[in-house]
């Protein structure tokens, strides 16, 4: 970001309105999208019905309009602190996929065995073979989800993590800001799960400044997300998963172990790369 940005806090105050209104119009236009394209497909019996579970057509909407996120964050970077869109990735600029390769392998190293675990599981508790409709949703998850991930990384650990470091407030605090505002996008407020929201969004800001880059908070991002999805999805319970109602502090505390495991290892080798150019990268 430019050393001399005026107008600082006017500016943040934008960011996160802009953000929030950005959020909400790329995510109603991609499910009415899917809406309507299901319609033109010959899929009359379609409907958006957020009561009813989440569907395939939901999902793949709801990832669409996440993913879209990544040009809205790009072009508010741009217009808001000059910052053009490959230098918005990491400090290259762009992406290093070298580094993004390894972060997400040492990602797959310490939460495979939460991903193996509840896959396996899901598919012993399955009662029924696979169908179209679950092998439909598991294509949807492993195609989008990753976009998914890398649209709220962009707008929560580029644009906005940006926007309050330029007030130059402390690091903790800026990364303690953006996890609350992407533990409170979710919706769900219910002590645990927003705890465990701020935690993963303080994480990712503080894994992206660190490092340099979104890399290796989208590797940690995504593989948590799949984590998640690839067993509801098996199970056909989607809305236990995403929306809980049986609420326990369980998963913040998985959460704090596999992450107290996984940060200090990707900063160690972060740092023993020379902390300037990571392995892998052009």
């Amino acid at each position: 970001m430019p050393a001399e940005v005026r107008g600082v806090w006017w500016r943040l105050v934008i960011s996160v309105l802009l953000a929030v209104i950005g959020l909400v119009a790329v995510s109603v236009f991609a499910l009415l999208g899917v809406f309507v394209a299901a319609r033109l497909m010959g899929y009359p019996d379609f409907t958006l019905d957020v009561t009813d579970g989440i569907n395939v057509g939901e999902l793949l909407g709801t990832n669409i309009g996440l993913a879209l996120l990544m040009p809205v964050a790009i072009g508010l970077a741009w217009w808001l602190y000059d910052v053009r869109p490959r230098w918005l990735s990491s400090v290259k600029p762009g992406v290093r996929w070298g580094w993004l390769g390894l972060c997400l392998a040492m990602t797959l190293a310490v939460f495979g065995l939460l991903l193996v675990a509840g896959t396996v599981g899901a598919v012993i508790e399955r009662d029924t073979p696979l169908d179209k409709a679950a092998l439909a949703f598991l294509l949807v998850v492993l195609l989008t989800t990753p976009l998914q991930v890398a649209g709220e990384e962009y707008l929560f650990r580029g644009l906005l993590l940006q926007a309050f470091g330029a007030t130059r407030l402390p690091e903790l605090a800026c990364c303690l800001a953006t996890g609350l505002l992407f533990g409170a996008v979710h919706l769900q407020f219910d002590p645990p799960l927003l705890a465990d929201r701020v935690l993963l969004g303080a994480v990712f800001a503080w894994l992206t400044i660190r490092t340099g880059g979104l890399e290796a908070a989208i590797a940690v991002h995504l593989v948590n997300n799949l984590a998640v999805l690839i067993p509801a999805g098996l199970l056909g319970d989607v809305d236990a998963q995403l929306d809980p109602t049986d609420i326990t502090w369980l998963p913040l505390g998985v959460h704090l172990v596999l992450l107290g495991i996984l940060v200090p290892w990707i900063l160690f080798v972060w740092r023993r790369h020379g902390g300037a150019q990571p392995p892998g990268s052009a």
